[in-house]
């Protein structure tokens, strides 16, 4: 069986050298300072020392209170403390400074996803994909198809996920939600041939296989589903993921003799 990502939404939270070169801003002592424990701040955030990432930026904010990169990356910081409402005030606190601030568009979409403020999130996830200089619009996309879905409206899901891919045909995880969309519908053929792009553009791909392979099972394409199961096992040193493919392998092979 097909299934989505496990974690629905994605945020940004390590392609931070666009953000980090936005930074740079006049010359003087504070903001020299602000920019280095802003930095600290993202490193510690990438590392998820929480505690160190608040006190970093909210020493960062005191110096440059006017930096819109700042209070976007205390906003993941309280998101990934669980902490949502602040998450949202200080995510709109820097659309509020930057309005075509598209990561920080992107990301309060998330939160608000996680509130099921559905027709919010879609807005901001919208916004922040329309937007011509966001160098990652197939976040966006990815997070709008999942709005969509989990909101119960599979043809705009469907519609979001191709744009995704259509906007960097190398984002794996709207491949692995498209296709699941598609088998979930019964649509076992138009997931497989999803998926068989998906291995072509990314052969090493070891979740592309292995949900082809259970297309494949689906479609009862015994052979087919076999080499994709080899595959798995060709490209993958996950023990999990492994021990999958060798049992679906073990059962398809006991079954041709």
């Amino acid at each position: 069986m097909i299934r989505p990502p496990k974690g629905p939404f994605l945020p940004v939270v390590c392609l931070f050298a666009a953000i980090l070169a936005a930074c740079a801003g006049p010359s003087s002592d504070r903001k020299k300072e602000a920019d280095a424990r802003m930095r600290m701040g993202v490193t510690y955030l990438d590392q998820r020392n929480l505690p160190m990432a608040m006190r970093e930026l909210a020493k960062a904010s005191e110096l440059d209170p006017e930096n819109a990169e700042v209070d976007m990356v205390l906003g993941l910081v309280y998101q990934a403390r669980g902490d949502l409402s602040k998450a949202e005030e200080n995510l709109r606190r820097a659309i509020d400074k930057k309005p075509d601030y598209a990561e920080a568009r992107n990301n309060l979409g998330v939160v608000l996803a996680r509130r099921k403020a559905w027709d919010e999130a879609i807005r901001e996830f919208e916004a922040a994909a329309a937007n011509v200089m966001y160098t990652t619009p197939e976040r966006a996309y990815f997070n709008l198809g999942e709005a969509y879905r989990v909101k119960g409206d599979p043809a705009n899901a469907e519609g979001a996920y191709r744009r995704a891919l259509r906007a960097n045909e190398q984002y794996a995880p709207a491949y692995i939600a498209l296709s699941a969309l598609l088998g979930g519908q019964g649509k076992w053929k138009d997931a497989a041939s999803v998926l068989t792009r998906c291995v072509e553009v990314l052969p090493d791909y070891a979740s592309g296989w292995m949900e082809l392979g259970r297309a494949y099972l689906r479609l009862s394409r015994p052979a087919e589903a076999l080499k994709a199961f080899d595959k798995v096992l060709a490209v993958s040193s996950d023990p999990d993921v492994r021990k999958q493919a060798a049992e679906y392998v073990t059962l398809l092979g006991s079954e041709k003799r």
